[in-house]
């Protein structure tokens, strides 16, 4: 399906947002992810596409379908040596012109009215920094599994407690901020695998976060997910206490997410039979302190 064209006079008259696709081995879903991009109804986009080192035929992929259906758009696409994501997250930042910014995962893909909906919210509330949405988690094949849906937790205002406590906090897959903040926070750190955790306990330490109640993006799940993989379990709950450790100073809060982060890995465990893994976790969790 052809990418609708947009009127360039009148878009440059609206805020521009910069999007960032940090791309790896994701040559079977990229058409998709970037046939979302095009289509958005919000025509003053800026598209940022790094592969980061993919082993498939991703970045030639990519670098087809946008010279197909791209060619009159504001979009650049590189490729390079594998730097990791955090990294590559940061590359696409450091490019960025657009006074707001959303990354999409390579594997993912919008409905057409995401950036619309958002620009239109942050443009009407210029105290908040980052709004975000709802999400339907799909399969290989884009058939739905269950809804990401975040209007029945903590998802608006000071979130900060609720990202540690669990209780709610930013879906990922649909965020849009301001492009601002890096200048007051930082970029993403490229000594933790789980990226948007500590940058986004970093962001709603001093910023408020607003949402819109509506299904704004379909997050991919499958086999090569890194959340989905058995592996993770090695480093998962490490990774995110050091995060928190980083980041919180209230010590009656960080013992309750360092709780939690240890309760979720005695679950994990046990559904994954890893009984020594399970038995390890629950010693820390029992532990005074």
């Amino acid at each position: 399906m052809k990418p609708p064209t947009h009127d360039h006079s009148s878009a440059e008259s609206l805020p521009l947002v910069t999007v960032g696709v940090a791309l790896y081995n994701h040559e079977r879903y990229i058409e998709t992810c970037l046939e979302s991009l095009l289509r958005q109804t919000y025509p003053n986009l800026q598209i940022i596409v790094i592969d980061d080192g993919s082993s498939d035929q991703s970045f030639e992929t990519a670098r087809n379908y946008i010279g197909k259906h791209a060619k009159e758009r504001d979009c650049t696409i590189m490729t390079r040596k594998n730097r990791g994501m955090c990294n590559t997250l940061n590359e696409i930042a450091g490019r960025a012109t657009g006074a707001y910014i959303s990354f999409i995962g390579s594997d993912d893909y919008w409905m057409p009215d995401k950036i619309s909906d958002q620009v239109a919210y942050l443009e009407a509330h210029p105290e908040i920094t980052l709004v975000h949405s709802n999400s339907i988690k799909v399969d290989a094949v884009g058939r739905n599994l269950k809804n990401i849906d975040y209007s029945n937790r903590v998802n608006s205002g000071n979130v900060f407690a609720a990202i540690v406590q669990g209780t709610g906090g930013i879906n990922t897959p649909s965020h849009l901020y301001r492009t601002s903040i890096y200048g007051e926070i930082g970029y993403y750190d490229p000594s933790f695998t789980f990226e948007d955790t500590d940058f986004w306990l970093r962001l709603t330490r001093n910023h408020l976060v607003g949402f819109i109640n509506k299904f704004h993006t379909c997050y991919r799940w499958h086999g090569s997910n890194l959340s989905h993989s058995r592996n993770a379990l090695a480093f998962y709950h490490e990774q995110v206490i050091r995060i928190f450790k980083k980041n919180i100073d209230d010590q009656t809060l960080l013992k309750q997410g360092i709780r939690r982060i240890l309760r979720k890995s005695i679950s994990k465990s046990l559904r994954l039979w890893r009984l020594k893994d399970a038995w390890t976790f629950f010693l820390r969790f029992a532990r005074p302190g």
